[in-house]
């Protein structure tokens, strides 16, 4: 259908007086569409994912084939300023030697006949554009993001071993990050004085992750309370989820809820690490909520729902596949939804495995 509109326009065009001066103009434009059409078409069949058109035109792959075009136009520009025909350089009885009726400067070696200094300004700018477009194209490029490692802060009220099967299925489930399980609970014992007294705070919770987390991506699962804030905690890559009374609000069971929670935080975690960070207005207090993906739950029951209908809505997408590409759009979309863990051969060995019972 684009194709046939954009042949129209330019068979409309072809019949006008200014089509000579149009000519490159709508060469270039056909360049463009082509590019975006097979780039979409690309990412359909490699990702298995469709975004949808207004996702698609404001992605970094549109911007990376602007750039790409745009250097093509901008090179070909300059190799048109290169072959036009320089001044010819005198040469004593070339007039006299010269056929009759032969132009002056024609030929193919007369052609690409120019000073050498206006030759070489040409050169370098057409390098200039490449190299230009090369780090714009690379700095658009959506960034690779860093495994999360997993641990206990508290004694859990869960099945250790049966989080860290749940863990290792995501991470048999995707290639775009890890989890790292470690199996030793968080020792309080083996920090030093200093270290206590400078943990003491509100933020206690969150301030004991960022030590055992040693500069890396980190999620910490603890039993104890969060202050004001019901369900996890954030800062930067460290992140700490909370099961304190959710057994009264089952179902969805804890295994449910910590699946949820792990893979969420995972991702705020990488928006922090890797990318410009959550959006404005992410996690703030308010009455009115759609479930969108970063948007503040303001009561503990309404969690229950949010992870139910766990998905990307449009913007945590754009946002998403701007910073890390379709791919982990797509992985993201498939492991928020649950229905891997609540169907089939996962719910099945953790019934069978380890007693753990998966609603489905």
């Amino acid at each position: 259908m684009l194709f046939k509109l954009l042949d129209i326009v330019l068979g409309y065009a072809r019949d006008t007086p200014a089509w000579p001066v149009l000519r490159p103009a709508a060469a270039l434009l056909s360049l463009y569409v082509t590019a975006l059409v097979l780039v979409y078409q690309f990412v359909e069949w490699q990702y298995r994912l469709s975004p949808p058109l207004s996702l698609f035109l404001r992605s970094y792959l549109v911007k990376q084939v602007t750039v790409v075009c745009a250097a093509v136009a901008l090179i070909v520009f300059f190799l048109h300023r290169l072959s036009r025909p320089g001044p010819a350089a005198a040469v004593p009885g070339a007039s006299e030697a010269a056929p009759s009726g032969a132009a002056a400067g024609s030929g193919p070696a007369s052609r690409w006949r120019l000073p050498g200094l206006q030759a070489v300004k040409v050169l370098v700018s057409i390098a200039l554009v490449v190299a230009a477009a090369g780090a714009l194209f690379s700095w658009l490029a959506p960034r690779s993001v860093a495994n999360v490692r997993v641990k206990f802060l508290t004694e859990p009220e869960v099945d250790p071993y049966a989080v860290a099967y749940v863990l290792y299925e995501l991470n048999r489930a995707q290639k775009q990050w890890f989890f790292e399980v470690d199996f030793d609970v968080f020792n309080e014992n083996a920090l030093t004085r200093r270290e206590r007294e400078g943990c003491a705070g509100p933020e206690r919770t969150l301030c004991l992750a960022d030590l055992s987390a040693g500069g890396r991506p980190f999620i910490g699962i603890t039993t104890e309370p969060l202050e004001e804030d019901y369900f996890w905690k954030n800062r930067g890559p460290v992140s700490v989820v909370s099961t304190h009374r959710w057994r009264q609000y089952a179902p969805p069971g804890e295994y449910e809820f910590l699946t949820h929670a792990v893979i969420v935080q995972s991702l705020v975690i990488h928006l922090n690490a890797h990318c410009a960070g959550l959006p404005a207005g992410a996690f703030r207090e308010s009455r009115v909520a759609v479930n969108e993906l970063f948007q503040f739950t303001p009561r503990r029951h309404a969690m229950k729902a949010a992870i139910l209908a766990a998905h990307l809505d449009r913007k945590s997408e754009l946002l998403l596949f701007n910073c890390f590409g379709p791919e982990y759009v797509g992985v993201a979309g498939n492991v928020l939804s649950l229905d891997w863990l609540r169907t089939g051969r996962v719910r099945d060995n953790l019934d069978r495995a380890f007693r753990v019972k998966i609603t489905g």
